[in-house]
């Protein structure tokens, strides 16, 4: 009986199972979404491990039975299921997804999902950046982030830009923020050599795959006492999407200045020259209208080159992440003398050698070499200093002359004018022809990891990095025309080194409880040490011409050379602490202990908290009902305490340095010490809002934020008579402040399935003001000037009234409202009165103490909007870029006026004639032995000018071919694209460009580029 029921059992089994197999059938189908097929999405039999990838046409084949689920999957995709029937065929169409919120995002020392984020972070994702064309990747940042202003404030190639994030964050020490690399704190500024070295030129723009401005307190903390200014944080892209894939990009452009000063033609320049001379009653300077030269045009390119080519190769399988790099860049610059040439290799691995460690390893070797200039403002050899003065009745060159350049002596040949040119300015094109001024950097930027993951929530991560900068400068000033006359021929070689090691070890532990209490925890410890060296030698007084390659020995009469040394260290300790309450209620904490080298035993220490809260408001309950309208909406708050250690090496310390005495060798006390000096602190608070509506169509961040900057270096005055080097010793007694609004806008204006529009906007109000200087007293340093309740630098000069009508004498507001003229005659200042403008009668004077600020220097608002449109395989991207509410004193414009022997502005011809032909009522009387008191040689309101502007910085407009093409072509993309930047400026400044200032002061810059490329995007 048993056995009889065990074979009808084995019976039914197998027909069951036959029956099985009898419905499970093969299922076909195409995977496609708004524009077309999608390669590798997922497919999954849901509950099973069965599972297969479309192809390259979308296409997929996978067995199923009726009734099965099949999971669609693709990355930004919405997930997508569907029911097998009866049919074997099944496709399906799937939708973007806005996983905005997902989004992890880099923090200090980690990640954290976008929508846990409690702090000020803004993300720009690495491709918005990386076809632009700019020496260097951080220039590109200007407007693509809340509260963060970068300027370019010159056309020469490797300078680097001025980045400010929330205002001014120290008033006499550094005010560059943090750049941390893959984890690794990098070198910025100038890394030595002759020509512009900026240090963030050596990265590769191509590798970056996002970077993360870190703002407030509460996301800087963790960084301590480097993060007063800000922390810029820099992924670099990592193998992913589980095949091999290669990337070719390549642009070719050309740029040309953006603007040329309006200067006078031989015909005017020989009117003006003269009429300053016979204003004067002395004889003529100018003659000769055989030549009608344009010196700006002999020495800036038109039509610069400029060609980028960069090659990447990635993938990943179960176990190993791979993506490797090579670039090649080489930019010509606007002025003749300047170019600069990047080579860059990449390799990022990660491997899992267990289920439990991975290891990995980031390196990064680039060379790049910088040929400058002489970018002196008021050098004789500067550029536009020299250019812009140059006498437009004499030529470039002249065949007669053994050089083949038109030179006399020190000087630029006077040709038929009856004088040389003021000053002996040597002629220009000569000296960028002939002088070499170069820096060579090698870098490498290396980082070894492992990581442990100890069990599901605890996890080990311990990395050495080291960043190796070599620097070789050379430089060589011709001894027949130019900087090299005076000491007969100049040659110079210079080696710097600058290594960086850091190692970091991270203890994180992340564990959610009773599926509502989510803690994450870290804990850190880091130790960096730098070293810096640099060296000099070479000679003056060369025996010849032939001898401007490198320093030869015997090739100089007069020797010279020299060198410098400095080391730091960095010991941290830090913690950090998350906890949320469904994803609803948010805190985060943070501290740091910082030990650093460089400062007095007595305050090496410093110990720096910060906390967050956040409260996801959409999650109430009262919010029910409110989805399709109120997507996510979310409160935050935090507070910190952070330092500025870019305070030099030693400054607590009572120093010696060389010094010579008669023909003696000595030393000499070069710095008074204060062993109570401590870092410059900054107390950030901020309150933020996130709001995103009708499903994530329309997304607002506000932030509101306050930073006092507190224990800021001065140099406090000491008596004379105790003999204190400068007559100061610094302590920390200044105080700033910087307050602002922010406000950024993310809005999918149309979506369908072939058109789709984006604009992304941000707008930040931003105010900067002086708290605390020593005993309340103002520092003048030029035209600019610091005082408590005041921005920060303001321009300090005199109220301008306009010209006397009657005799073309400039007249001044005084202190007290009245009205001054000076007699350009006598060059005495006389009481002007508008009802008797004649009267020069009654003396009066102009002082110091008629000066008054006269202009804020920093843009109290600013920012960008973002138009990114795409119509099938076309895409169309533009923004425009603004700022303002500052001023800028424009000296070049005042220079362009001068009453030497030099060329002019047209401004000129505005000038005073006649009591019948007055002119433009603002230019004075020309004579030229009146120069400082016509264009009296300090700020005033006659060069002061608003900074305001509106630019079109760039617009961009690509067609991605479609699948009939490349598929004959056997790749997966190929797009192709026309690129313009700085195309359009909107202002009403006179100068080049509204951005070209120091301190509030445009003064004789290399003119700012407009660019134009074209560009091809190629995968395989």
């Amino acid at each position: 009986m048993r056995s009889k029921f065990k074979w009808i059992f084995s019976l039914l089994l197998a027909l069951s199972m036959q029956f099985a197999f009898a419905q499970e059938k093969t299922v076909t189908g195409v995977v496609t979404d708004a524009t077309g097929p999608v390669p590798g999405a997922n497919v999954v039999v849901r509950g099973t491990n069965r599972s297969a990838q479309t192809d390259f046409d979308g296409k997929y084949s996978i067995k199923a039975s009726a009734g099965e689920v099949l999971v669609f999957s693709f990355v930004g995709m919405k997930e997508t299921t569907a029911s097998v029937g009866a049919s074997s065929t099944l496709s399906i169409k799937m939708e973007q997804q806005d996983n905005t919120l997902e989004e992890v995002v880099v923090v200090g020392y980690g990640t954290q999902k976008k929508k846990d984020v409690t702090g000020s972070i803004t993300s720009i994702k690495g491709s918005a950046i990386a076809n632009l064309a700019t020496p260097s990747f951080e220039s590109q940042l200007a407007g693509r982030a809340a509260g963060v202003q970068v300027t370019t404030n010159s056309g020469v190639l490797g300078q680097a830009p001025v980045i400010r994030i929330r205002g001014v964050g120290s008033i006499s020490s550094g005010t560059f923020p943090l750049v941390v690399v893959d984890g690794v704190p990098i070198f910025t500024g100038d890394v030595g050599g002759y020509a512009n070295t900026n240090a963030l030129g050596d990265i590769n723009p191509a590798d970056i795959e996002s970077t993360e401005v870190l703002k407030d307190g509460s996301a800087t903390a963790i960084y301590g006492s480097r993060a007063a200014n800000g922390v810029i944080l820099i992924t670099t892209k990592k193998g992913k999407g589980g095949r091999f894939t290669a990337n070719y990009n390549t642009y070719i452009g050309v740029l040309q200045p953006v603007k040329f000063l309006d200067l006078l033609k031989t015909p005017d320049f020989i009117t003006i020259s003269n009429e300053k001379r016979s204003n004067r009653g002395v004889s003529a300077w100018a003659n000769g209208t055989t030549f009608n030269t344009d010196w700006q045009k002999a020495v800036l390119r038109s039509s610069a080159l400029q060609v980028d080519h960069n090659l990447s190769l990635s993938g990943s399988t179960d176990k190993t992440s791979y993506y490797f790099s090579m670039g090649y860049n080489n930019q010509e610059g606007v002025a003749l003398a300047n170019e600069q040439t990047r080579y860059n290799l990449r390799g990022n691995v990660d491997q899992k050698i267990r289920p439990w460690l991975t290891i990995g390893t980031n390196i990064a070797v680039s060379r790049t070499t910088n040929t400058g200039l002489n970018v002196g403002t008021n050098s004789l050899s500067g550029l536009m200093f020299n250019a812009a003065r140059q006498l437009p009745n004499t030529p470039v060159f002249d065949p007669t002359n053994p050089t083949g350049y038109n030179i006399s002596g020190p000087s630029v040949g006077q040709g038929e004018n009856f004088s040389i040119i003021a000053n002996n300015i040597p002629n220009i094109r000569y000296v960028l022809d002939n002088n070499v001024l170069r820096s060579k950097i090698d870098r490498t930027l290396a980082s070894l990891y492992a990581n442990i993951r100890f069990s599901n929530s605890v996890n080990f991560k311990t990395q050495a990095s080291v960043d190796a900068i070599g620097t070789e400068g050379f430089t060589y000033l011709n001894p027949i025309n130019g900087d090299g006359v005076g000491v007969a021929g100049l040659i110079r070689n210079d080696f710097s080194n600058l290594t960086r090691w850091n190692v970091q070890n991270v203890l994180s532990y992340n564990k959610t409880f009773g599926e509502s209490h989510n803690v994450s925890a870290t804990g850190i410890y880091e130790a960096q040490q730098q070293r810096v060296s640099n060296f000099f030698a070479g000679g003056n007084g060369l025996s010849s011409t032939f001898f401007n390659e490198n320093v030869i020995s015997g090739s100089y009469t007069t020797p010279v050379s020299g060198g410098s040394l400095s080391e730091n260290g960095i010991i941290s300790y830090a913690a950090r602490l998350n906890y949320n309450y469904k994803e609803k209620y948010f805190v985060q904490g943070s501290i740091r202990t910082d030990g650093i080298s460089s400062l007095p035993t007595a305050n090496k220490w410093g110990t720096f908290p910060g906390v967050s809260a956040g409260w996801t408001v959409s999650k109430e309950n009262f919010m029910s009902g409110l989805e399709n309208i109120v997507s996510d909406f979310k409160l935050r708050a935090s507070y910190a305490e952070v330092g500025n250690v870019n305070i030099g090496n030693y400054p607590y310390l009572g120093l010696y340095n060389n010094a010579k005495y008669a023909d003696y060798n000595g030393i000499a006390y070069s710095q008074a010490g204060n062993d109570q000096l401590r870092w410059e602190t900054s107390l950030k608070t901020d309150y933020g809002v996130d709001l995103s509506l009708f499903s994530n169509r329309l997304k607002l961040t506000y932030d509101y934020f306050i930073n006092n900057q507190n224990g800021l270096i001065l140099a406090v005055p000491q008596p004379i008579s105790l003999g204190v080097p400068g007559n100061s010793i610094s302590q920390n007694i200044g105080a700033l402040r910087n307050t602002g609004h922010e406000l950024s806008l993310d809005f999918d204006a149309f979506r369908g399935d072939k058109f789709t529009w984006n604009i992304n906007a941000n707008v930040s109000f931003v105010k900067s003001e002086v708290v605390t200087l020593v005993n309340g007293q103002d520092i003048l340093s030029g035209d600019n000037l610091l005082r408590e309740g005041e921005s920060p630098n303001s321009i300090f000069g005199f109220k301008y009234f306009g010209v006397n009508p009657t005799n073309g004498n400039p007249v001044y507001y005084k202190s007290d409202g009245s009205l001054v003229q000076g007699n350009i005659d006598t060059q005495a200042y006389r009481v002007f009165n508008p009802a008797n403008p004649a009267d020069i009668s009654v003396a009066s004077s102009l002082t110091a103490a008629d000066k008054s600020i006269i202009g804020n220097v920093l843009p109290t608002y600013f920012g960008s909007i973002i138009n990114t449109m795409k119509y099938k395989n076309l895409d169309f991207t533009f923004m425009f870029r603004f700022s303002g509410g500052n001023k800028i004193f424009n000296s070049t414009r005042r220079e362009g006026l001068g009453q030497n022997f030099n060329n002019n502005s047209t401004e000129i011809l505005g000038r005073w004639q006649s009591a019948a032909n007055p002119g433009d009522g603002w230019t004075p009387r020309l004579r030229d032995d009146r120069e400082t008191f016509i264009n009296i040689n300090q700020a005033s309101t006659r060069f002061l000018e608003n900074g305001d502007f509106v630019k079109l910085d760039n617009i961009t407009l690509g067609y991605s071919f479609g699948r009939n093409f490349i598929e004959k072509l056997n790749i997966d993309k190929f797009r192709f694209y026309v690129q313009g930047q700085n195309l359009l400026v909107i202002t009403k400044y006179k100068g080049l460009d509204p951005e070209m200032e120091i301190g509030g002061v445009d003064l004789n810059g290399t003119p700012r580029t407009t660019i134009f490329t074209m560009g091809l995007n190629v995968s395989f």
